[in-house]
Parts: structure tokens; C-alpha cells; sequence
């Protein structure tokens, strides 16, 4: 009985669209190679960007002369402020943002995408008694903006060039 129950919740689970936080299905993108451009290429969202194109079967061109499209990352922006104060007036609680622009371009030279901005926010709560897991939560959530950013990004970029194929076809 506990088998068929278990059996039951899973289907459900499955069945509404649940998915853990982490996993993806790869998507399989409609053009061959793309160039991205951004200010750090040995940066987090450079990196994660060429790995989602590379599991789309897009090739990462080294050279943008050689590639498809090309992806600009500009205009990198990060901030934290605080947002919540305690009665002896400490902060309790920050906002932590991160901002760039996007541009997308094809071989010809036309923009598909003329900075559009992206952006990820996240909040956490500031605990003066253990500074160092605070900071270590900051890390994290700065960590995941990134890939959020670059999810984002990724949706753009095949978004727009779709668009752009559909149009011309």
C-alpha cells in the first residue's frame, strides 16, 4: 500500500510540473554558432552562458566574424543597500542587485536586441552575531543572481533570434 501511495504522490509531482531546483531540460536552439561578448571573459556569467549554448549544440565562436550571432554583455552593474533597520538603528536586512545591458546583433550588423536591460535582485537578513555566514549568504545569493541573469539572458537571446528567423522565413 505505502508503495502505490508513493507511487501516487510522484505521479502528481511529475504531473504538475514539479522539478528540482538545478535541473534543466536542455534546449536544442535553432541556429549553429554565436559569439558573446562581455566585459570579463573569464567571469561567471560569460561562463555559464557558453556552457548553456554548448549543451544547445551551439557552437561558442572565439571570433565574432566567424559566428552567427553575437551576444553583447555591457554595462555590468552590482549594488547592495540596506533596506531594514532594528530599533538601535542596525541594519537588519539588505537588497543585493545586479544589472547589465544586452545587446544581440547578426552577421549583417542589424541589432535583433538594442539594450535591453536585465536584471536580478535577492534579500537577505543581516546577522550581526555571526557576520561570517551573513557574508557567506551574500556570496550564495550573489552566485545565484548570476545564473538567474544568465537564464535570463539565454531565454533572450533564442527568444529574439527565433523572432528574427520567423520574421525573415
Amino acid at each position: 500500500m505505502k508503495f502505490i501511495s508513493l507511487i501516487f504522490v510522484l505521479s502528481l509531482l511529475i504531473g504538475c510540473g514539479f522539478q528540482l531546483r538545478g535541473t534543466e531540460q536542455v534546449v536544442f536552439l535553432d541556429f549553429h554558432s554565436i559569439y558573446i561578448e562581455t566585459g570579463d571573459i573569464h567571469g561567471d556569467i560569460h561562463r555559464i552562458l557558453k556552457d548553456k549554448f554548448q549543451q544547445s549544440k551551439v557552437e561558442v565562436s572565439t571570433d565574432s566574424s566567424e559566428a552567427q550571432y553575437t551576444v553583447l554583455i555591457t554595462d555590468e552593474r552590482n549594488s547592495r543597500r540596506a533596506i531594514a533597520h532594528s530599533n538601535s538603528q542596525i541594519i537588519t536586512e539588505y537588497e543585493i542587485a545586479q544589472e547589465v545591458s544586452l545587446h544581440l546583433v547578426n552577421k549583417e550588423g542589424d541589432y535583433l536586441i538594442s539594450q535591453e536591460k536585465v536584471s536580478a535582485e535577492r534579500f537577505y537578513a543581516l546577522n550581526d552575531q555571526i557576520l561570517d555566514s551573513s557574508f557567506q549568504e551574500e556570496r550564495l545569493l550573489r552566485e545565484e543572481m548570476q545564473q538567474d541573469l544568465s537564464e535570463q539572458i539565454f531565454r533572450r537571446v533564442n527568444a529574439g533570434i527565433q523572432g528574427y528567423e520567423n520574421k525573415k522565413n
